[in-house]
């Protein structure tokens, strides 16, 4: 119900008695037991579905995150109960009982135990098992009938009703709940050290040699030692020219939970930071090698096999420091709002369309060249991004949309005073000394002003520098627009006119790419920076008010202090100037 994203999957006359046969079919697969014990919680779901299904369109038309109405709450609520019912210790059972009444029934033709099996498999997960484990426990105690962890060697003499009977008691066995910790191994080279909420990253090269009784004490020390005390797992270059396993290890603590799952869940979180740490600063993504899951505080799963290092540059040591230095930058922040409340459903969906999307762009990637097929997936994937984002938000698509195109004139007058600038600094010329001097202040990772100061101050220095004659005429007026409001006004009505053709454009070519017509190429290429603004923007702010605990929707509609001041008539050297002297009056905080 939650993930039925977008109005077609409710307005459309066809998809909802879509969604209604797939209901009856999974409905008539269910065993006679377990129907039996979830007959009031289905029932009360098929009549909330059918209320649902039964609805006006203003109602169905709803997208996801502003479904308010009584109908919506009164099926969310039934599909919840529902699945509550499922995961109980009875209805686990009566699934069972179901899957071996379906086996001994030799009038049955088809494949009818496989449904069963199916949900019963899932059941268990849900209910925080380790369901292929489950079933092979299962299998052994059927056999057998003896303990599913003894070694049944000479067992044969235990009844088959016992067998049944033993193998019911173990599938209804709640899962144990202990502290849970999951070592994850990394190639890659990003040497850092960082502790935030439940996450900790490592230098494997420092912590695993130290780890020893006699090493340098450090956090989480003990643990290490337990997983690495054999000599299997994690292990580093000792000589020079010896390959290491894992170059820096990251330590989940999951808290006190189920060990199934364990690593998909840590995997996730380390994800998302480092997703959203790449997709902000750039750099190379590493590679997970080698994990372990500690069972309060004991070792349980682990992988000491090292899985082959994925496809870019051979020890890419720049694109490494990339990805710590963003790591160190954003890191901390996102692993504290992890450790507060789990990343919201519609925004991971976000954050993975968005990766998707950035990947064959990425560093990782740069010995490929981008095909047409990558440039034109951007196009459908940067719209879901926003059509997540307004879910999580409880805004619509079309409402999320205005509102980014919004923010897209005073984005574009940014870029384009930057590109005026490269362009200046392209180091064509003689003028080596005042290239230099430019440069150093322009790429400095802590400038001595606010770069659109630079622009202003610096305009005749970097205009001298420009040998693109084609372009002088409008790199001039981009420089001027930084101190010359009036400039600025006339250049946000260009991009906002321009915003409005290439948003009907951009739909045009998602609906063509989405549904198999054909389109041009480079009508394609002509809104992909426009379609990458708008994913980027949702993603960039609905992420900052998750991390910062705030509404979305309020963060998603702000504008800047600086466009603010702007659109009122200030121009942006003056802006800054004044900030400077706010900044450095006596009793002011330091930004």
């Amino acid at each position: 119900m939650e993930l039925a994203s977008g109005v077609d999957a409710w307005k459309n006359t066809a998809n909802r008695k879509s969604l209604r046969l797939d209901l009856d079919e999974s409905i008539n697969m269910l065993g006679a037991s377990l129907r039996a014990h979830i007959g009031a919680s289905l029932a009360q779901f098929q009549a909330a579905f059918s209320q649902l299904t039964g609805s006006p369109t203003r109602v169905l038309a709803q997208p996801p995150g502003t479904r308010t109405d009584a109908v919506w709450t009164s099926v969310t609520k039934a599909a919840k109960d529902l699945l509550g019912t499922l995961d109980a210790d009875e209805a686990v059972r009566a699934s069972w009982d179901d899957l071996v009444a379906t086996a001994q029934n030799r009038a049955l033709g088809g494949r009818e135990y496989r449904p069963i099996a199916e949900l019963l498999f899932d059941q268990l997960r849900r209910r925080g098992l380790s369901a292929k484990w489950i079933f092979r426990d299962l299998i052994s105690v059927i056999a057998f009938g003896r303990d599913p962890y003894a070694i049944p060697i000479g067992q044969s003499s235990v009844p088959l009703q016992e067998r049944i009977a033993n193998a019911r008691t173990h599938v209804g066995t709640p899962a144990q709940v202990e502290p849970v910790v999951v070592w994850l191994g990394y190639q890659g080279e990003v040497f850092m050290h960082l502790s935030a909420g439940r996450v900790t990253f490592i230098n494997a090269h420092w912590a695993v040699p130290n780890a020893r009784p006699e090493g340098q004490d450090f956090e989480h020390k003990e643990e290490l030692w337990e997983l690495v005390r054999s000599d299997d797992l994690f292990k580093v270059a000792k000589m020079v020219g010896e390959e290491s396993d894992v170059d820096f290890l990251v330590r989940v603590d999951l808290g006190t939970t189920t060990a199934a799952g364990a690593l998909d869940r840590a995997v996730r979180i380390v994800n998302t930071i480092l997703n959203v740490s790449i997709h902000n600063s750039g750099g190379i993504r590493p590679h997970l090698a080698q994990h372990a899951v500690l069972r309060s505080g004991k070792a349980g799963s682990l992988n000491s096999f090292v899985s082959p290092r994925e496809t870019g540059f051979p020890r890419d040591h720049y694109g490494a420091g990339i990805t710590a230095d963003a790591i160190a930058k954003h890191g901390p922040r996102i692993a504290s709002a992890l450790a507060r409340e789990e990343l919201p459903r519609f925004l991971a969906a976000a954050l993975e369309a968005q990766t998707i999307a950035d990947r064959p762009f990425g560093r990782d990637m740069a010995l490929r060249k981008p095909s047409e097929a990558d440039i034109s997936s951007v196009i459908p994937l940067a719209d879901r991004v926003v059509q997540h984002v307004a879910a999580h938000a409880a805004l619509g698509p079309n409402d999320l949309f205005d509102l980014l195109g919004k923010h897209w004139p005073h984005a574009r007058w940014l870029t384009d005073v930057q590109r005026a600038v490269g362009m200046c600094l392209l180091g064509v010329g003689n003028r080596s000394e005042l290239l230099s001097e430019l440069t150093g202040e322009w790429l400095a990772k802590n400038p001595p002003r606010p770069w659109l100061l630079f622009v202003a101050d610096r305009s005749g220095d970097l205009l001298s520098l420009c040998r693109i004659e084609s372009e002088r005429a409008w790199i001039r007026r981009m420089f001027a627009s930084v101190s010359d409001h009036s400039e600025y006004r006339a250049l946000i009505a260009y991009y906002t006119a321009e915003g409005a053709v290439l948003e009907a454009r951009r739909r045009r070519v998602r609906n063509a790419l989405v549904h198999g017509n054909p389109t041009s190429f480079a009508i394609v290429e002509s809104v992909r920076e426009y379609a990458e603004f708008l994913s980027r923007s949702a993603l960039n702010r609905g992420f900052e008010s998750y991390v910062q605990g705030t509404a979305p929707a309020a963060a998603l509609a702000q504008q800047a202090d600086q466009v603010t001041a702007m659109q009122g008539g200030q121009d942006a050297a003056s802006y800054w100037r004044a900030r400077l002297v706010t900044r450095a009056s006596p009793g002011a905080e330091s930004s």
